[in-house]
């Protein structure tokens, strides 16, 4: 990524920590997906999907077939920071992040069809995801792979660095228009969760209300409450179609255009030091805008 601006590289210490965080989160990653799998586990000969899947599974196939097609076009065109770039955004923000949490309450179930289809999508994710990543970090993933069952044992190649690379005739489940809902969803989320720490809601569940501005958008967030109520740690998702006002006490925030976050706080906070500290910000901010006011006012101020 540091050579995209030229040839000379101002290598950064804090950059280097970085990556090292991400081995471990894909180590980590990989061990918890591993624990899923379970011991016996036995990955199907091809990773064609079964029809079972459920939406978040369709979701993730898709970004993994998104990350596929940016490999093949970044190696062709020899853009390595593409590519490395959008194999770490799906390891960390998409099946790190959202999946893989998704995923907890499935393993914990006791839908025995659910979890093995969860455990056949998640494989393929684990072993596209290495495959991908392979050039880059050739150590981590070949320790990784090894630990993997494989589909057919008997005639898949030793070792990782000399398994066919993932290619997007194999990996061609791209869903553009799914991948538009659950990014308006993770804004959704992404709203909660700055609620709650805004409020300080670190240990503390809330009730979260949804208020949508369309039948469309109501319908679209209803299909998906499940996984914004696991992603957001609120205690349960409540969907208000057009028309319908959540309860008092609750606090706003701005999703999108179409759909609004009131997290019920009632019960949950001291109003006394909310107001305090709203009336602080309120004082600092006057302030901030009485000196810019002045500025303005000087006589050498221009535009």
């Amino acid at each position: 990524a540091y050579t995209t601006q030229g040839r000379d590289i101002n290598l950064d210490v804090n950059r280097i920590l970085g990556y090292r965080y991400f081995c471990n989160k894909l180590w980590n990653a990989t061990r918890f997906a591993i624990r899923g799998l379970g011991e016996g586990f036995q990955p199907p000969p091809s990773p064609e999907l079964s029809g079972s899947e459920s939406l978040v599974d369709f979701w993730i196939l898709s970004r993994l077939s998104h990350a596929v097609e940016l490999c093949d076009v970044g190696f062709q065109a020899y853009d390595f920071s593409g590519i490395t770039t959008a194999v770490y955004n799906f390891w960390l923000y998409e099946l790190c992040d959202v999946y893989l949490e998704c995923l907890k309450p499935v393993f914990a179930g006791s839908d025995q069809a659910a979890i093995q289809t969860a455990q056949n999508v998640l494989y393929t994710c684990l072993d596209a995801g290495l495959r991908l990543l392979s050039p880059f970090m050739p150590f981590v993933t070949e320790e990784l792979f090894q630990r993997l069952p494989r589909r057919s044992p008997s005639s898949d190649p030793p070792s990782i660095c000399v398994t066919p690379y993932p290619t997007t005739e194999q990996f061609h489940w791209r869903n553009e228009e799914l991948d538009g809902t659950f990014d308006f969803i993770l804004n959704i989320i992404k709203a909660v969760r700055f609620l709650r720490a805004d409020y300080n809601l670190t240990k503390t569940k809330a009730d979260c209300y949804l208020q949508c501005l369309d039948l469309q958008t109501a319908e679209a967030v209803t299909r998906c409450s499940e996984y914004i109520c696991i992603l957001s740690s609120s205690k349960q998702v409540l969907v208000l179609k057009p028309g319908k006002v959540p309860p008092p006490g609750c606090a706003v925030a701005i999703a999108s255009d179409k759909c609004i976050v009131h997290l019920l706080l009632k019960g949950l906070i001291d109003a006394e030091k909310e107001i305090a500290k709203l009336t602080g910000k309120k004082a600092e901010l006057q302030k901030q805008i009485l000196l810019l006011r002045q500025r303005m006012a000087s006589q050498d101020y221009a535009l």
